[in-house]
């Protein structure tokens, strides 16, 4: 029951990362999110109540695949396109329950192991894996590794090598404040432009902050600017000095608009440059 119960307050985090990215183009993960979270809850629930001390093991794989959605549907969190992306998603579920669609309507037996081939618990594990592995170079790498941990326990207890514990749901559970401690301990640089672009990184993962990275430093060659952006922020060229104000402004101005690609509202200043 205390396990449950701090589960269940791990929604509140999960409720400022709603907030804090609303209106951005991560809107679509965050509700993914929440949908694996509730799985998950359903999940602690039914392990629980249940008399075998175990959960059907079609809800235990159902809160894996959608843990596993929600990473890949930071992959696809850009404009335009962002919203038809739930549909691959949708596939992506639709095809990860196709081996154990017929295991629900046939009714199989009530044990903690499901019965399926390894290619599709390798298949589970590595859609899982894809999202840790796209937060593992951020501020938010020990809730990545938390969340593959917790998956790869029940992954195994899916498959019957090992038997369920309390282990799981306390590594989902401190998931979420990991995170938002890691979000409030970590010191923000004093330029505007760094805090936007560890901001817009943190959020996005490496996948997006590699992409992003590639096209400023293709525009700052293109004006001539002695600058490059690395993957903790802006650094000089050859020598060279600071950027004044003014060049320092249209540095911002040129990475706000690369970023109107991943906001749905208002400026990218607004979005990334407040750090909320």
């Amino acid at each position: 029951m205390v396990t449950w119960i701090v589960f269940l307050l791990a929604g509140l985090p999960l409720y400022r990362v709603w907030l804090a990215n609303r209106t951005t183009s991560l809107s679509h993960a965050v509700l993914w999110a929440s949908a694996a979270w509730m799985a998950w809850l359903g999940l602690m629930s039914e392990t629980m109540y249940s008399r075998t001390g175990y959960a059907a093991p079609i809800t235990t794989y159902l809160a894996l695949c959608l843990t596993g959605c929600t990473g890949v549907a930071v992959l696809g969190a850009r404009r335009p396109g962002v919203g038809a992306w739930n549909f691959v998603l949708l596939g992506l579920l639709a095809v990860m329950l196709l081996p154990v669609a017929q295991h629900a309507f046939l009714g199989g037996p009530t044990t903690p192991a499901l019965e399926l081939e390894p290619v599709w618990f390798f298949f589970l594990a590595a859609t899982i894996t894809v999202g840790a592995l796209n937060y593992l170079p951020t501020i938010f790498a020990v809730p990545a590794c938390l969340v593959e941990a917790a998956c790869v326990i029940q992954v195994l207890v899916l498959s019957g090598q090992v038997e369920q514990s309390l282990a799981t749901w306390w590594l989902m559970a401190a998931a979420p404040w990991a995170g938002l401690l890691c979000w409030h301990l970590v010191p923000r640089p004093d330029s505007e432009f760094d805090r936007i672009w560890l901001d817009f990184r943190d959020r996005h993962g490496a996948f997006w902050g590699e992409r992003l990275r590639e096209q400023f430093n293709r525009s700052a060659a293109n004006a001539g600017w002695p600058v490059v952006l690395h993957w903790g922020g802006l650094r000089p060229t050859g020598g060279a000095n600071r950027p004044d104000e003014a060049a320092q402004k249209a540095l911002v101005e040129t990475l706000g608009a690369l970023l109107k690609r991943f906001t749905f509202a208002g400026s990218a200043d607004s979005c990334w440059g407040s750090g909320e």
